[in-house]
C-alpha cells in the first residue's frame, strides 16, 4: 500500500513538472496570430511565418499520410500542443535549424 502512494506521488509530481515547463515555454508564444502554408518544407515556411506564431498546414493535395509527420518534425514546437490528422497540422511554429551537407 505504502509504495503504491509512493508511485501515485511520483507520478503526480511529473505531471506537475510537465504542466509547468509547458506555461514556460509558451511565453514567446503568439497564440493571436496565424500563418497558414501549404508546403511542409523549411524554407517555404520560414518565408511566411515567425517563431512563436502559430501555423496551419493545410496542403493542397492530400494522399500522403506521412506529409502531416514531416511536417511537424520539421516545423513544430513539440513542447507545445500539435494537433494533426491526415489533412493537415496546426501547432506552434518553431523550425529546426538546418545544418548544411558537408562534402564527402
Amino acid at each position: 500500500m505504502k509504495s503504491l502512494l509512493v508511485a501515485v506521488a511520483t507520478l503526480a509530481l511529473l505531471a506537475m513538472a510537465g504542466c509547468t515547463a509547458q506555461t514556460q515555454g509558451s511565453k514567446d508564444a503568439d497564440h493571436q496570430n496565424i500563418c497558414q502554408v501549404d508546403d511542409w518544407g523549411y524554407a517555404p515556411v520560414a518565408k511566411v511565418c515567425k517563431p512563436g506564431q502559430k501555423v496551419v498546414f493545410l496542403p493542397q493535395r492530400w494522399g500522403n499520410e506521412q506529409l502531416p509527420i514531416k511536417f511537424a518534425a520539421v516545423n513544430c514546437d513539440l513542447g507545445h500542443s500539435v494537433v494533426m490528422n491526415n489533412g493537415g497540422v496546426t501547432c506552434i511554429y518553431r523550425p529546426i535549424k538546418p545544418t548544411e551537407a558537408k562534402p564527402e
